[in-house]
């Protein structure tokens, strides 16, 4: 694998890792030493180690220009780890180091340090061994999986018991109704307690907020507890190839488990990627959940279109309705009370890129407890 490595983009191969920390050494002595002849200062940075784990290069070229636009916020020492998947079963196992200082100019005097470990064969074995001695002591552990994490492989508990918050993404994730729920029980492995965030949970914020100030309404807050059906509409490209539900299931489950439904009928799969399948209330009635793809002009694969929460209490029906505007950078709120409309208004629909949305979690080492009761709600809808 070493020879597919482009050192352009990775910088020069080390034989050792005493090798490579000295290596990195003298690139700051030298560096140092030439911004004081500019009379500036360079300062080695780190607050935070990043651990990336990808097995295909195009995520982690990815990550790695992700870490480096995030390099003045959140200066760290990052370490990229490509494993080669493609490798025949009995090739031997293989490991090289790669280590890079990337250029800082002079309105940015911080550097960071990047490293890649390039990993063949049953070298995944020995992967913790080798990131360990790599961490800058005494700094939090951030894990970031750039795909959907192997639970219950052995480099990946172990990579997870040294971390203090495993970062996913589960836009990337091929069948989300059957990891989604098995992520709720990574937080326990290891002998501390490792916090659990996904980038696609800080994409469904928005919504959240929004699905909200619909019921803070005091009219509309006893609604809740008389919902009988929910519909979310997931965005999909014109062919509908690319179909990404997780964001709708997120959503369920923060739904669920705010106000306490229990599963009636299982996730089952419906037409064209989408799920139909039944929760209860706290009351014992049922609740109908559709999530359904659709297409929509100017929406990535995967976003959320619209939710629709219906409602009765015999006597009337209610609609509560949140739908993105064409461009997504809106999205209409909206009431029904037995078809009729009585409350409509705009409101500003924030998207955040995956720079903006990993320098949000890299401020919080603490575990996402909303996020974790979303996880084990849907584990117990499964």
């Amino acid at each position: 694998m070493s020879s597919a490595v482009d050192r352009a983009v990775w910088g020069t191969q080390a034989p050792s890792l005493a090798a490579l920390e000295g290596d990195l050494a003298r690139v700051r002595r030298g560096r140092s030493a030439h911004v004081r002849e500019q009379v500036a200062t360079v300062a080695r940075a780190a607050v935070v180690n990043i651990v990336v784990v990808a097995v295909r290069e195009m995520h982690a070229r990815r990550a790695a220009r992700t870490v480096s636009e995030l390099a003045m916020r959140h200066p760290s020492r990052a370490i990229i780890v490509l494993s080669d998947r493609a490798a025949a079963p009995d090739a031997p196992p293989r490991i090289d180091l790669y280590a890079q200082i990337p250029a800082i100019d002079r309105s940015a005097m911080v550097s960071y340090e990047q490293i890649l470990v390039s990993a063949s064969g049953r070298a995944t074995d020995r992967l913790v061994s080798v990131v360990v001695p790599l961490l800058v002591p005494d700094l939090p552990v951030f894990l970031w999986w750039t795909d959907a994490p192997p639970i219950g492989a052995r480099h990946f508990e172990e990579l997870v018991a040294i971390s203090d918050r495993l970062v996913v993404d589960s836009a990337d994730f091929a069948r989300p109704e059957e990891t989604l729920p098995e992520l709720s029980h990574v937080c326990s492995l290891g002998a501390r307690r490792c916090g659990l965030t996904d980038l696609n949970w800080g994409r469904v914020t928005c919504w959240r907020e929004l699905v909200t100030q619909l019921f803070d309404v005091p009219a509309w807050r006893p609604w809740l507890d008389r919902v009988d059906g929910i519909r979310i509409a997931f965005g999909v490209d014109a062919d509908g190839r690319q179909v990404h539900p997780s964001q709708a299931l997120l959503l369920v489950g923060w739904l669920a488990s705010r106000l306490g439904w229990t599963a009636a009928e299982p996730i089952s799969p419906s037409e064209a990627g989408g799920y139909l399948f039944a929760v209860r209330r706290r009351d014992g009635e049922v609740v109908r959940v559709r999530i359904r793809p659709r297409y929509a002009l100017g929406m990535g694969a995967g976003d959320v279109v619209a939710v629709r929460i219906e409602a009765s209490d015999g006597a009337h029906r209610a609609e509560f309705a949140v739908t993105r505007a064409a461009g997504g950078r809106n999205a209409v709120a909206s009431v029904l009370l037995d078809g009729r409309p009585v409350s409509e208004r705009s409101l500003p629909h924030a998207q955040n890129d995956v720079v903006e949305l990993l320098s949000e979690e890299l401020t919080i080492v603490a575990a996402d407890r909303v996020y974790e009761e979303a996880l084990a709600t849907l584990l117990r809808l499964s």
